[in-house]
């Protein structure tokens, strides 16, 4: 089933959450190899700008009653979602888009990844001691050590997802399905 195209805001809402992400990661890599403290604040002031692009795609999402379509946990829209996987073995392309099926499917599985970690960043900023968070006191390191975990969890299931979400774009745009239109504020 060919797709249709997402309107311009989902387009922009798109790009702007990619690069609040990504850039969040990055700075989430360097924050784990090294402890300066400008790369922690960069890293949470990126992580709040993040949650705040996320807020916005989830309001986004419900104003467009598109929840059904990334979330299509029920009956029909999971049968669809197994239809599609099942041609993948078969060599068939999922349909890509503004439509219930795989790709739209593991659109979700993203937010709910990425809105996790945003989460628990957020939380682990306002309760780090030393300073930092506005809950920060020595009784919090019980929670930052929980809180720690889950983050480091989940980014490095969004780091799955991000590589996974690039590589079958890409597959998708060599085996002819032109997913790149999604991205083009105009109109083909």
């Amino acid at each position: 089933m060919e797709s249709r195209p997402w309107d311009n805001g989902t387009r922009i809402l798109h790009a702007t959450l990619a690069v609040t992400v990504l850039a969040d990661m990055l700075a989430g890599v360097i924050v784990s190899r090294a402890t300066h403290p400008h790369w922690v604040f960069l890293h949470s002031m990126l992580g709040i700008a993040t949650l705040l692009v996320i807020i916005v795609d989830w309001m986004w999402t419900w104003a467009r009653n598109d929840l059904g379509v990334i979330f299509p946990w029920n009956r029909t829209g999971l049968r669809s979602v197994g239809r599609e996987l099942g041609g993948i073995f078969l060599g068939k392309l999922p349909s890509a888009g503004d439509v219930v099926g795989l790709s739209s499917f593991m659109h979700g599985i993203g937010l709910l990844a990425v809105s996790g970690m945003a989460v628990t960043g957020v939380l682990i900023y306002f309760v780090i001691p030393g300073g930092y968070g506005f809950f920060a006191n020595t009784a919090g390191y019980g929670i930052l050590t929980t809180l720690g975990v889950v983050h480091l969890w989940l980014s490095y299931l969004v780091w799955f997802y991000l590589a996974g979400h690039v590589f079958f774009a890409v597959l998708q745009q060599l085996l002819g399905n032109n997913v790149l239109r999604h991205f083009t504020l105009v109109r083909h």
